[in-house]
């Protein structure tokens, strides 16, 4: 939060006036005596009590700017009562009572009522009077600027859990195809050089794209070569229909990495030997929503005690990168496991 010094001059100034002036406005000959009104309130903005004034609502205005973040509103206003308050007055009394007696021989109050009872009291309504503008502005600036923090704050936390989110999903894709390029090398296959081949263009892509938003053709090309990887590595053929949209425009964008997971899950957790229930994968882009499908019968010999990062991982990027924009439904039974995202996109 900055020092606004000026700003601060600008609203005591105009509050000085508007106070000032309310009994001139409400005068039935302001019109006529507008030359007058001119000249009265260029004598008060001259006055040594508008410079004294002035000067309060700067010290104040510091006084709560440099105190009350660290210390709290009691401290802060027990300082100003015991210390700010006695200060001004006597920045006041020495001003007008002193240095301008001294100057002009006249003193800014009545002799007879040069008292230090009715001097401190007098001037003790003025100066907190005066003193609202300093407060209030410090105030509404303070306010702001706490706004303007906690949604920094978000936006940092936000981008840290993304960060976080995004540092998972290597190891946890790596970790699972590295086990099955083991599983080819071990029985060498013939598909294990293409495989790695596969792994590197695929790690190559995931190392290398920092954006939270990449072309949907990139992504769908990554699609591809994942599921290359993966076929490589069954002694059979799998069951599978895959209807993968070819003609995406170039233009749209995704969130990166949003859809291997629930390729992932199928391949992993799948059974691919079944022809009546076989593996299905579709994606379709429709005027300005990209709908993706997967569904697989389960496998229920196969049981992965690291699974359920990818599913829960991807789950929070949505909603931390495209909030209201997405919709995922997840239709699980016993037997099968099926799931549909629709996902807003813009060209």
């Amino acid at each position: 939060m900055r020092l606004k010094i000026p700003i601060l001059i600008v609203c005591f100034c105009t509050f000085y006036f508007l106070s000032h002036s309310a009994g001139w406005l409400n005068r039935p000959d302001k019109i006529w005596g507008f030359a007058v009104f001119i000249n009265d309130i260029t004598k008060v903005f001259i006055s040594s009590s508008f410079l004294v004034f002035l000067l309060d609502n700067i010290l104040t205005y510091l006084l709560f700017y440099f105190l009350y973040p660290n210390k709290g509103i009691i401290v802060t206003l027990i300082l100003y009562l015991l210390v700010g308050l006695p200060i001004m007055i006597g920045l006041r009394f020495v001003v007008e009572e002193v240095i301008l007696f001294y100057i002009t021989g006249h003193h800014n109050y009545n002799p007879k009522y040069l008292t230090l009872k009715y001097y401190v009291f007098d001037n003790l309504y003025f100066t907190i009077y005066y003193n609202f503008v300093g407060i209030a502005f410090f105030g509404v600036q303070y306010e702001r600027f706490k706004k303007l923090k906690e949604k920094e704050l978000k936006l940092q936390a936000r981008n840290a859990e993304l960060s976080f989110l995004k540092s998972q999903i290597n190891p946890h894709f790596l970790f699972n195809n590295l086990n099955n390029i083991f599983t080819l090398v071990y029985q060498h296959s013939a598909n294990a050089l293409p495989a790695i081949s596969k792994l590197s263009d695929l790690l190559r892509y995931m190392l290398y794209q920092k954006d939270d938003f990449v072309p949907l053709v990139r992504e769908v090309e990554y699609l591809h070569n994942f599921i290359d990887l993966q076929l490589m590595r069954y002694d059979y053929i799998p069951e599978r229909e895959i209807n993968i949209q070819a003609d995406i425009d170039p233009a749209i964008k995704i969130i990166p990495l949003s859809l291997i997971p629930f390729i992932e899950n199928a391949f992993k957790h799948g059974n691919l030997k079944d022809p009546e229930h076989p593996l299905t994968i579709s994606l379709e882009v429709k005027e300005d929503t990209l709908t993706f499908n997967v569904g697989n019968q389960k496998n229920e010999n196969r049981k992965d005690a690291t699974g359920g990062i990818g599913l829960e991982n991807i789950k929070k990027r949505l909603e931390l990168l495209n909030p209201a924009k997405y919709n995922l439904i997840i239709d699980e039974t016993a037997t099968y496991f099926h799931i549909e995202l629709k996902m807003v996109i813009n060209g």
